[in-house]
């Protein structure tokens, strides 16, 4: 990891001083062309070309000099010959404060630089001096003299210059590439931990913000799956263990009872075989709750839904539980009013959730109770309430109806509440003048597939 963030700094700090130094140099080169301006244009033409073609085109006579072609000169421009004395043997559009005599040092001065702030430019003839004027302000002279030592020097000078340029670009990227190696550093240990599934906490801060800022909460979601999970497995465990306690207690009464039906010569022991049988159901329901909470602790989905009509399923049950031997203590009304009612559910999973909340009544009232059971629906859901007007059930299991018990005491409310929620319905509970359980179901209106 250190070798892979190492190489990215590396990476980053050569291309960010090649880069520079390339830059400069593009930078050099596109001053000097930009900056450059030695061409200077009269009319078109250079201010030599102009000489040449008027010195073409001055022909000598026996009273002077005169110029064949007038329009050589370009507007604005004026033109005179000196001749050997100095005088101006010929002129063309000369201005005014243009003297007619001028002595060697004047000569000098004129050709390298003004003449009365006229830019002028010179040929030598063999009878005399052109000088071509331009108007004024229109060039600028300015004197720049180069050693040969400063041009054979030149290229070693240039090459330093770039060294130099690149190891203050090379610098200047190695600080950067520092600071982006720590943050990447930083990085790659935190999705290193990732991996590992430990708590990541970044910096949340610089260009990399929205990054650490997914990272630890990609960290937290993690922490809390796995929370999460660890809870589950050590619920299913703790589920488990709690079963296995509660299967040794029947199982003890089957064996003691097995032995001595084993020993006894008369058949007609219709007690003990009655406990026996009736020890045997109590450990396959266990078993049956046992695989039952164990796909709903983990949020599993009904496998074998169907339409299934409410009220025909409510009356079975009530049925079943009234034919087991239900003391008479106990008194349950029906308030069935749409029998045509139907919802998406597992048969036999919701059978066991109305199993469970009309025994949570009969369990938890010794003395009796009324139970009522009423069933409804409008256009889109499926209604069902049952209540009793018993002494109700503790506060603490209300308010952990969502979690299932350790041990198979209790189990029943919560997983009548799980049913009912991987059925994709609402299920309310809560203590009113008895115990009251209000549940919605999703209604359907034709087969399911």
């Amino acid at each position: 990891m250190n070798k892979t963030a190492f190489k990215i700094f590396l990476c980053f700090t050569c291309t960010a001083a090649v880069t520079a130094t390339i830059l400069m140099i593009i930078n050099f080169m596109g001053f000097a062309f930009i900056g450059s301006d030695t061409h200077v244009s009269v009319g078109g033409s250079s201010p030599s070309t102009v000489l040449e073609h008027i010195s073409g085109a001055l022909i000598q006579t026996d009273s002077g000099f005169e110029l064949s072609d007038g329009d050589i000169i370009p507007p604005g421009c004026w033109c005179i010959l000196i001749d050997e004395n100095g005088d101006v043997a010929w002129s063309q559009n000369k201005p005014e404060d243009i003297p007619h005599h001028y002595s060697i040092n004047d000569t000098a001065r004129m050709t390298r630089w003004f003449l009365n702030d006229y830019p002028v430019y010179v040929r030598t003839e063999d009878y005399g001096l052109l000088v071509l004027g331009m108007p004024k302000k229109s060039v600028g002279k300015y004197d720049m003299v180069y050693s040969m030592n400063w041009f054979d020097t030149l290229p070693r000078r240039l090459i330093c210059v770039f060294a130099f340029n690149l190891c203050l670009a090379s610098i200047f990227a190695f600080i950067i590439g520092l600071v982006l190696y720590k943050r990447l550093y930083t990085f790659m240990n935190g999705i290193s931990d990732l991996r590992s599934e430990k708590k990541v906490s970044l910096k949340e801060r610089g260009i990399f913000r929205e990054l650490a800022k997914n990272i630890n909460k990609t960290s937290e979601a993690i922490l809390r799956k796995n929370a999460a999970l660890a809870s589950r497995d050590r619920a299913r465990s703790n589920w488990i263990s709690g079963i296995s306690h509660d299967i040794r207690t029947p199982l003890s009464v089957i064996m003691g009872y097995s032995e001595e039906l084993a020993q006894c010569r008369e058949l007609t022991v219709r007690t003990k075989a009655e406990a026996i049988t009736s020890q045997s159901i109590k450990i396959k329901k266990l078993i049956e709750d046992l695989n039952l909470i164990s796909s709903l602790e983990y949020d599993m989905q009904p496998s074998k839904k169907s339409r299934i009509r409410l009220c025909p399923l409510i009356r079975r049950v009530v049925t079943d539980i009234i034919n087991s031997g239900l003391s008479d203590k106990f008194e349950i009304k029906l308030d069935l009013r749409d029998e045509a009612a139907a919802v998406s559910a597992d048969e036999h999973l919701l059978e066991r959730a109305v199993f469970n909340l009309i025994g949570n009544s009969i369990r938890h009232n010794k003395n009796g109770c009324k139970i009522s059971i009423s069933e409804y629906s409008d256009s889109g859901a499926v209604y069902l309430n049952i209540s009793d007007n018993g002494i109700g059930v503790p506060n603490t299991v209300l308010e952990n109806i969502s979690e299932i018990p350790k041990t198979s005491h209790g189990i029943g409310l919560p997983m009548a509440y799980k049913i009912i929620r991987v059925h994709g319905g609402r299920f309310k509970a809560e203590n009113n003048n008895g115990f009251a359980v209000k549940i919605e179901l999703p209604k359907v209106l034709r087969d399911c597939t």
